[in-house]
């Protein structure tokens, strides 16, 4: 174990050396990574001051949908929450870890009654992650039965930030830079359960029809005003289009899918020639749904 991390393991983190980034990501592809797992705030703010002490430059993860990581390997460390996992209920108000998976949290609502959640039963995303990114499907989004995030800001300290304080918008909202959120309190709606479980149901099963079985990251890019980036992406004949293991899917053309052994260098030249594509066929350059983290760079 590396000077740095010792001590950590008294404060209940799990410092684990050499992950396969394959492990961590919904679309299998990166190198190897450090990884630490706190079990709870005392854990966050423990590593988060053991990596600034030793200047090592750090990135959270969550459910790692969205995200792809470098096949060189991620030369810094990744910090976990997935062992953050409480969930309270109180009347139609939840509090919740953010390591919770969102189909867990949407399953564990509806056993209570309570709406307001269906969208989020087939997101592989964890509830930290998905507030970040302001995740939503069939026209609903995190924020609007969001209420309030806890949080580890910059100087260490923990914070709570209404919904209104993080500008929250389609697929974003800004929180603090150097911030870490550990849980979120949503304010849901009373409702019949039966109602609330075929909801999800059909949700489901609608997700299963037009979205690809095979591993993918998520939407490759964001939505061009009020156009899916699909629209434009179809036009260009480009289904199907191969670099070694990475395919632009068939099934969603918004999508690339890990046909086996795919690299994240494989899966941006697919995503480029498809964004070059497109900017010659319709003048519209594409912006990136999927977030590529990268090393930081040497000094």
């Amino acid at each position: 174990m590396d000077d740095w991390s010792e001590g950590l393991k008294d404060a209940g983190v799990i410092v684990t050396h050499g992950v396969s980034g394959a492990l961590l990501t919904t679309f299998g592809s990166g190198g190897r990574v450090d990884l630490l797992t706190p079990s709870d705030v005392v854990g966050v703010q423990a590593s988060l001051r053991a990596l600034s002490r030793a200047k090592i430059h750090y990135r959270v993860i969550g459910g790692g949908s969205n995200l792809l990581l470098p096949d060189e390997g991620y030369r810094g460390v990744l910090l976990s929450l997935s062992r953050l996992s409480s969930l309270a209920f109180a009347g139609d108000i939840v509090t919740v870890d953010a390591g919770v998976r969102l189909p867990l949290l949407a399953k564990r609502a509806a056993e209570h009654s309570l709406a307001g959640l269906e969208f989020a039963c087939g997101i592989p995303a964890e509830v930290g992650g998905a507030i970040k990114s302001n995740a939503g499907a069939f026209g609903d989004m995190m924020s609007d039965v969001l209420k309030s995030v806890i949080l580890i800001n910059a100087a260490g300290e923990v914070e709570v930030l209404g919904v209104e304080e993080i500008s929250a918008g389609y697929h974003v909202s800004h929180i603090p830079e150097g911030s870490v959120i550990l849980s979120a309190v949503f304010h849901l709606r009373r409702g019949d359960r039966a109602e609330i479980e075929g909801k999800m149901r059909s949700m489901r099963a609608r997700r299963r029809q037009t979205q690809p079985t095979e591993r993918s990251a998520g939407s490759v890019f964001r939505r061009v005003g009020d156009t899916p980036a699909a629209l434009y992406i179809e036009r260009t004949g480009l289904k199907g289009y191969r670099v070694g293991g990475a395919e632009l899917s068939t099934v969603h053309c918004n999508f690339i899918v890990n046909k086996g052994g795919a690299t994240t260098e494989e899966y941006f030249a697919v995503a480029e020639r498809v964004r070059d594509r497109v900017e010659k066929q319709s003048g519209v350059r594409l912006e990136y749904e999927v977030e590529r983290i990268c090393s930081p760079r040497s000094n």
